[in-house]
């Protein structure tokens, strides 16, 4: 009987490696159909890719992202002039205006990367989510290394504006990269209690007052002393983000939040 048990578990064994093995072969096949049916275009230009590069922008369109690098801001990551030798805190942060404990942006919000983020957000073009949340997976380890990031939040949409729009892009770029990250996604504990007219062409003031009160938690017992990453496609004046971090923070007793968007305006 021993002899017939430990056959049956060496069988056990091997049929589960097979079927894991036919498995990955499977998943290999179907990538690979997808790709020669549907290859890989460059979200800037619409030209093909090559499929086994991992960039996700043509290098001609990779040239004209204006991408954010040291100096800037250690706080809220705002870009200074190259020259600056010795980054410092930056008029807003001295000021003590946001209130998130760090916050970090992949571009600057023009040229090529605000045209795609358009079509990403007002064309519904959700295919662009995958290129974009590529984009995130650097800065998010960095954030993730500097702080204890035990949640993703995407900055959530008001319940009409979601059936406007018929998505969340701030909840497309998340998923995409706590995927990448290995770090769990909240969709449920922020919302957008209140309903706010669009942000474009208002004054700092003017936005502070829009979305003032317009967050509000559902439970805070995921959030006490957690660390959270808040997620976004565009950071402008900080405002909107302010207010979901504040709520996190007052109301859901979060520990940190760290503020992760694809693009930010910055001020020539």
């Amino acid at each position: 009987m021993p002899a017939n048990s430990a056959n049956l578990r060496r069988a056990t064994a091997h049929i589960k490696e097979w079927t894991h093995r036919f498995s990955e072969l499977v998943t290999s096949l179907v990538r690979e159909l997808a790709l020669f049916i549907y290859p890989p275009t460059c979200p800037g230009c619409g030209n093909p890719l090559h499929p086994e590069r991992p960039e996700h922008f043509c290098s001609d369109c990779l040239r004209t992202l204006e991408f954010i690098s040291e100096p800037y801001c250690p706080v809220c990551g705002v870009p200074y002039a190259k020259e600056i030798q010795n980054p410092h805190l930056c008029g807003d942060c001295l000021a003590g205006i946001h209130s998130f404990d760090r916050a970090r942006s992949t571009g600057s919000y023009r040229g090529s990367l605000r045209e795609v983020l358009h079509r990403f957000k007002y064309g519904g073009q959700t295919s662009l989510a995958r290129p974009l949340a590529h984009m995130l997976i650097a800065p998010g380890k960095h954030l993730a290394r500097l702080h204890e990031i035990d949640r993703i939040i995407p900055v959530p949409l008001h319940p009409k504006r979601l059936r406007q729009r018929g998505f969340n892009q701030a909840s497309l770029l998340a998923r995409r990269l706590g995927s990448a990250l290995k770090i769990s996604v909240d969709y449920s504990s922020l919302q957008r209690s209140r309903w706010t007219e669009p942000q474009t062409g208002l004054t700092r003031r003017q936005r502070a007052a829009n979305v003032k009160g317009a967050f509000s938690l559902r439970s805070n017992e995921k959030l006490k002393g957690k660390g959270i990453l808040v997620v976004d496609d565009v950071f402008t004046t900080g405002e909107t983000v302010n207010q979901c971090v504040r709520v996190l923070k007052k109301d859901g007793e979060a520990k940190e939040v760290v503020v992760l968007t694809v693009a930010r305006t910055v001020e020539i």
